[in-house]
């Protein structure tokens, strides 16, 4: 039997080009109940970093910890879920609700895990993976601030993970307007390994 949520949607395609991680967690926020737009997010709660230098002589911050430059212009290149984990529990302070809520750090399961631990329970899921579920082929690199090479992995994509069936994991995908839309269960394993397999999602307390 399919278990879709049903999960506000947002395309980002127009105003947060490359704001898929912050769209996808303000899905999640509104469907929470959280009054939250992406600009408030990203102006008031999103760690920020800046580049400098072009190229591979670029230096710029981890993108674990810190969203490069700008997510609505094409500046921006992303960030990972210790960042997200930090904006979701700056938001949850703002409004009042960290005693109901725990973020969590789901780096390293599976679409298939999550799926069991958080949407059999209500809960969707912050899901990286790739932009249209194309390979991870090619990298970028620039230089991290204590002077440490960093590799960047393309085509990185950051996705609200809402629900399955028996062949499609279904996702609120922000891009292009593609709405709620599934994918083949073995290509989104497949990608979401190429990009690490960061994950993160939010834990009611009892």
């Amino acid at each position: 039997m399919p278990h879709i949520l049903q999960v506000p949607y947002i395309d980002q395609t127009e105003q947060w080009v490359y704001g898929c991680e912050s769209v996808s967690t303000v899905m999640l926020l509104q469907y929470l109940g959280i009054e939250m737009d992406p600009d408030t997010f990203i102006d008031e709660h999103l760690p920020r970093g800046w580049s400098k230098g072009e190229g591979t002589t670029m230096i710029a911050p981890n993108p674990a910890n810190y969203y490069i430059n700008e997510p609505r212009d094409r500046t921006g290149w992303g960030c990972y879920a210790p960042c997200i984990v930090n904006a979701i529990q700056s938001v949850l302070a703002a409004y009042g609700k960290q005693d109901d809520y725990t973020v969590v750090n789901e780096t390293g399961k599976t679409a298939q895990q999550l799926c069991e631990e958080y949407i059999d329970q209500g809960m969707p899921v912050i899901f990286w993976a790739t932009l249209n579920f194309e390979p991870s082929e090619t990298v970028s690199r620039w230089i991290l601030p204590d002077g440490t090479p960093f590799v960047w992995k393309d085509h990185e994509h950051c996705l609200l993970l809402v629900g399955y069936d028996e062949e499609n994991y279904w996702f609120n995908d922000p891009w292009e307007n593609h709405g709620c839309c599934p994918y083949p269960k073995d290509l989104v394993e497949q990608r979401h390994r190429e990009q690490d397999m960061y994950a993160v999602a939010l834990q009611k307390k009892k």
